[in-house]
């Protein structure tokens, strides 16, 4: 038997969904299975389909597109999910096959990361690396305070007083102001999706639903933030109920507005006692104070695992910097060391597997090389070039130290490699000019 791998098309709609059914467990009728008919009957362009002589399909990867924000520039990621192969085929190395085939796929087809969650010592194998998820996590759990137990139910039951309103998200009226809302409340974070504020509005508005946890907060006729929650089974440990905040973005300028809307998810949730709320909001100080104040305890989350979890990989060292770099000659040009001028050498090495997976896959990993490239800074510009030349400064880092640094989650001065440099006192200035440490979003990313 042989096998074609190929973008999806109309006519495989269907083989991508009884693909999928059948490579996992999925209760009809679940929202697991509801997502999985809609991906593959309105966007079987977005998979990558492996199909046998007779056309039948036999395999599918989802490729999910998202251009996340890199202070005001943007980097397109490549998020891969759903790697299915029939029950009857497993075992036959088909979904090493298409992994290899959809690496070189995102790499030809303009991606610059790509992103997936599973089992590290597969997928190491196609040069993907452990990465850090973010949370902000509220536990409806009950707390000791005053020598007694006091439940989530008194805690949050009782959403509050405001002044504003919150009430049903209304799409009609209040498309504009969410696409407003969250531009403004994303505008420059690197780390978060980057929305466009031309958003067509839908063609057929849905009307508001008392029932559902979608709201806007109101005052004074302006909408200043709104918040989109939905159950998450999957997420559940033990008998609790878990709910995530789906969208989020309030002004910053009127902090009541994250906390009336924070407080009446709560008061809803809390009828589910034991129950959390996951959310991936930005590690914000502004926004968790504001939060903190309105009463609403907050668990800041950052979690790092090491058998299955959440992966990054580079597929274009010298495409990604290209396009940042005109947000890194802004910074250049906002910081002490605007006239600094030379070049600093970027060096991924070779990706392998990571520790403790497969040595067998140290092998096939070596097919993915490593990379170099310089920042040629002049006149204050940076550009890119990925070609030999002189260089002042090199610094090699894993690709996965790389986006830390790219997306602003850690400085590139506070990574484990550039703090054995003995870097001169202009040098740190430049690095931490360049890659700073930035209040990121934590969502597209994790």
């Amino acid at each position: 038997m042989s096998y074609e791998l190929r973008t999806g098309t109309p006519q495989d709609c269907r083989g991508i969904f009884e693909t999928h059914l059948a490579a996992f467990t999925i209760e009809s009728g679940s929202a697991r299975w509801e997502r999985a008919r809609r991906l593959a009957f309105d966007c079987p362009h977005e998979h990558v389909v492996m199909v046998d002589d007779r056309g039948g399909v036999i395999g599918v990867v989802h490729i999910g597109d998202e251009w996340i924000q890199v202070g005001r520039c943007a980097v397109l990621k490549g998020d891969v999910g759903s790697v299915s192969v029939r029950p009857e085929l497993q075992g036959q190395g088909l979904g090493t096959r298409m992994m290899r085939w959809t690496v070189e796929h995102l790499r030809g087809s303009g991606y610059h990361l790509s992103r997936l969650g599973g089992l590290m010592h597969f997928y190491s194998r196609f040069g993907y690396e452990p990465f850090p998820r973010r949370f902000v996590e509220v536990d409806l759990q009950s707390v000791r305070g005053g020598g007694r137990r006091i439940p989530g139910s008194e805690i949050y039951g009782d959403p509050g007083e405001w002044p504003g309103e919150v009430r049903p998200y209304d799409e009609a009226r209040d498309f504009a102001a969410r696409v407003r809302l969250r531009c403004e409340f994303d505008a420059g974070r690197s780390g978060a999706r980057q929305v466009s504020p031309e958003a067509e509005p839908p063609e057929h508005p849905a009307p508001p639903d008392p029932q559902a946890m979608r709201w806007v907060y109101e005052r004074d006729g302006a909408v200043l933030g709104y918040l989109f929650a939905v159950e998450s089974p999957m997420e559940a440990r033990g008998e609790e109920t878990v709910f995530s905040v789906a969208e989020f973005a309030c002004d910053q300028a009127h902090p009541d507005a994250a906390g009336a809307l924070m407080r009446t998810l709560l008061s809803r949730v809390s009828e589910h006692e034991p129950a959390r709320v996951t959310s991936r909001l930005p590690f914000d100080q502004g926004l968790v104070e504001a939060l903190q104040l309105s009463g609403v305890g907050l668990e800041l989350s950052e979690r790092h695992q090491a058998v299955a979890g959440n992966m990054i990989l580079v597929l274009d060292l010298a495409a990604t910097l290209r396009q940042v770099a005109p947000e890194l000659s802004a910074r250049l040009g906002d910081s002490l060391v605007a006239d600094w001028q030379g070049a600093v050498e970027i060096a991924i090495p070779s990706r392998g597997a990571c520790p403790g997976g497969d040595p067998a896959a140290v092998t096939a990993a070596a097919a993915l090389p490593g990379e170099a490239c310089r920042l040629i800074i002049a006149a204050g510009e940076v550009s890119v070039d990925d070609g030999p030349g002189p260089i002042d400064l090199r610094v090699e880092i894993t690709q996965a130290q790389f986006v830390k640094a790219l997306f602003g989650i850690a400085a590139l001065t506070e990574l484990a490699p550039i703090r054995q440099i003995d870097l001169t006192p202009t040098q740190r200035g430049l690095l931490d000019a360049l890659f700073p440490r930035t209040q990121t979003g934590s969502g597209p990313w994790g």
